[in-house]
């Protein structure tokens, strides 16, 4: 840098501290620029990077919106708040930033998949779907895009549909493990829980502590008469996340399966513990005395199913 460094100087040096993740100097670097011409626009939105970066959203808002102010038509900048008010989740305003972004430069991929994300969040499926489609006009190879038209599909209950956008996802991208359980989670929405079982396994490849990809997989084997292994896998979702009365139900429904009714009744137990209006942990549990010929708590447990079934 030379002597009396310029605001380029400073906007050079702070991009590469931004680029190695050194925030608090990059800020500190783009504030210099910012101090020799208060109207460099890509000093506020670089700041702006490292601001969200940092996890200061409120000054990432600030400087993208003084980087607009600086330079009107900045589609990046547009873009990098909408962002940010996506992750706050005022998809409203991300919208209208997108908007703007895509007006300024409508040929941008990138843009038109945000804004379809947005969307989506607001369950506005059939914009999504458009953007979506926009986005992969741009960029066939766009796999988020292909996975999220698999969302917006599920969610439409379109299940084939949405088979085909998380397998043409997946082939773009197979080894990512999101990928592999949302389709796995449609293949056990679908029944067929040889394919889902396959996904989970491929997903738990990728992340050997996806706590969800156990629990869901151990449900896909016992609905496939295997209950030793579906409890392996739900004891190793215990063990990667935390409890929750689902977890305790399905783990004890599955011990029942195996004969083993006493820790099959301390499971049950425990999920209408930790949530009493759990209707099925109750049917699941009046079979278990029924089998155990306790008829009392059978019909007790009968009773309650069918008051929280009404």
């Amino acid at each position: 840098m030379t002597q009396q460094p310029s605001e380029y100087d400073y906007l050079a040096r702070g991009q590469i501290y931004l680029q190695q993740g050194n925030y608090e100097a990059a800020i500190n670097d783009f504030s210099q620029a910012l101090h020799i011409n208060s109207s460099l626009a890509q000093a506020y939105y670089y700041r702006g990077i490292a601001q969200r970066n940092s996890g200061n959203y409120a000054q990432a808002i600030a400087d993208y919106t003084a980087a607009i102010e600086a330079e009107p038509d900045y589609p990046v900048a547009f873009y990098a708040r909408g962002v940010v008010y996506r992750h706050l989740e005022d998809y409203f305003a991300a919208i209208r930033d997108y908007d703007q972004a895509i007006l300024l430069e409508p040929e941008d991929g990138d843009f038109y998949y945000a804004r379809g994300v947005a969307y989506a969040s607001l369950k506005a499926y059939d914009e999504a779907i458009a953007d979506f489609h926009r986005a992969l006009e741009f960029n066939p190879e766009m796999p988020n895009a292909w996975y999220n038209l698999g969302i917006a599909h599920r969610d439409l209950g379109k299940m084939e549909q949405a088979l085909e956008y998380y397998s043409t996802a997946l082939r773009i991208r197979p080894s990512e493990p999101d990928f592999r359980y949302a389709r796995g989670n449609l293949y056990s929405d679908l029944h067929q829980y040889e394919p889902a079982v396959s996904d989970y396994d491929q997903a738990i490849a990728s992340v050997p502590t996806f706590a969800n990809a156990f629990y869901n997989r151990g449900i896909a084997l016992r609905n496939l008469g295997k209950p030793a292994e579906a409890i392996a896998s739900f004891n190793e979702a215990f063990r990667f996340g935390p409890d929750f009365p689902n977890l305790y139900m399905n783990r004890g429904i599955a011990l029942a399966d195996r004969g083993e009714l006493q820790e099959a009744l301390v499971d049950l137990d425990r999920a209408l513990e930790m949530d009493a209006t759990l209707s099925a942990a109750y049917r699941a549990r009046a079979a278990l005395h029924q089998e155990m010929g306790r008829e009392d708590l059978a019909e007790l447990d009968r009773q309650k199913f069918e008051e929280l079934s009404q």
